[in-house]
């Protein structure tokens, strides 16, 4: 087997268990959190019961939300099953972490697709847009790293700029391919994103509150609209230097990867982060490819939190530099924790301005913004992050 084959292979194998994880959901959802709770409810005195009414009205009630998000996964899964076919030997069951990926996929969609979810969306879109637009000459290629299921992609598109999104997560690859092809109609669909948080609510209803999306039809196109793609992949493995950076989880040497950094080389007029900076082993990593990826005088607009998503977590992995000549192995590192460089803003800005030739052009911190915030009146859900929204431009110097 060749390379080629084998990335594949291990490729198919990563897309069959999510497919396999969205066929799953109902089933899981109903024996980790209904099951659950019909348990414990049964094993409570009548006279506890009794002080609560309607909880078995409430649990019928979760029981059909349930029902009803597996049809959503049903319909995903259906539509990537139209273009994708597996060996048997391909076919690979989900793990819990896999399924827990699927539930948190509810929060996904509707941050990124309900009307409800607008507010969260507008921190970063009612500072970002007003910006592109000063930009002179408009600023045309858009890298998006961490598109998620797409929808800031499709924002950016119909207002003529020309988007590429790029994702690593199967998961959010297989939603954004259905919400952006799969020609839905406006609020075509009903979600219920909030039923796997049971705290925090003001009222029990609330939990179950249904949710409609899209609230657009992605697939229409309007005059001016720029064009849009998604790569799937490694944001550093796809876009970044082919030296300088060491083979690790995120990073490899295949010739085709190689290929792809050389192309990607100032390629792009505008990198935009939103939530993605803090989702990397090293966010040093990230740092290169952004300076690698834009055009002299490209612009990098960060918004999010710092919420370093390895900062507890004690795996490790075999990092190493290869000569680009020889292919050997050199300076290898055996256990090489993931955690362990969580840098600062001020950390980050610095590197990028002393070391990266970035010039800094504007500034916030302590911006609140929602994460999938339950957003009706009185809500006690949690009000979510505080963010860090920075623009840099590059190597303005040596801007020709």
């Amino acid at each position: 087997m060749d390379e080629n084959e084998f990335d594949n292979q291990r490729e198919n194998k990563a897309v069959a268990r999510v497919i396999i994880s969205f066929l799953k959901y109902e089933e899981y959802a109903l024996k980790e959190i209904y099951n659950l709770r019909v348990k414990k409810w049964e094993s409570i005195s009548d006279r506890q019961k009794d002080m609560v009414p309607n909880y078995t009205k409430y649990l019928a009630n979760l029981k059909a939300a349930i029902i009803e998000n597996g049809k959503f996964f049903r319909s995903v899964a259906e539509y990537a099953l139209q273009s994708i076919s597996f060996e048997p030997g391909e076919i690979v069951q989900p793990n819990d972490l896999d399924m827990s990926k699927t539930c948190s996929l509810l929060t996904q969609v509707y941050r990124e697709w309900s009307a409800e979810a607008i507010s969260e969306r507008n921190c970063l879109n009612s500072r970002l847009v007003p910006f592109l637009k000063t930009l002179s000459p408009p600023k045309a290629d858009i890298l998006i790293p961490g598109c998620g299921t797409g929808r800031l992609l499709v924002d950016l598109s119909r207002m003529g700029y020309n988007c590429e999104g790029n994702e690593f997560s199967y998961h959010m690859l297989l939603v954004s391919q259905y919400m952006l092809n799969a020609g839905l109609l406006q609020n075509q669909i009903i979600i219920y994103p909030f039923i796997h948080c049971f705290s925090h609510w003001k009222k029990i209803e609330d939990q179950l509150s249904p949710i409609k999306v899209p609230d657009i039809e992605a697939w229409s196109s309007n005059k001016g609209m720029g064009s849009m793609s998604i790569c799937a992949g490694s944001f550093v493995d796809c876009y970044g230097r082919n030296q300088g950076t060491k083979i690790s989880s995120h990073y490899t040497f295949s010739r085709r990867m190689q290929l792809s950094r050389a192309k990607a080389e100032n390629s792009k007029d505008v990198v935009v982060t939103n939530f993605f900076i803090d989702t990397g082993s090293n966010i040093l990593d990230y740092l290169d490819t952004i300076g690698h990826v834009l055009k002299p005088g490209g612009i990098w607009c960060n918004f999010g939190p710092l919420l370093y998503h390895f900062e507890n977590d004690h795996g490790v992995e075999t990092t190493y530099e290869v000569n680009p000549y020889s292919g050997f192995q050199d300076k290898i590192n055996d256990y090489t924790p993931l955690m362990g460089l969580e840098l600062s803003s001020d950390d980050i800005i610095s590197i990028a301005t002393n070391h990266l030739d970035f010039e800094l052009i504007r500034r916030e911190s302590g911006i609140l913004c929602g994460y999938g915030r339950y957003a009706g009146p009185e809500s006690c859900a949690m009000p979510g992050y505080m963010c860090h929204y920075w623009i840099l431009k590059s190597n303005p110097t040596n801007e020709s």
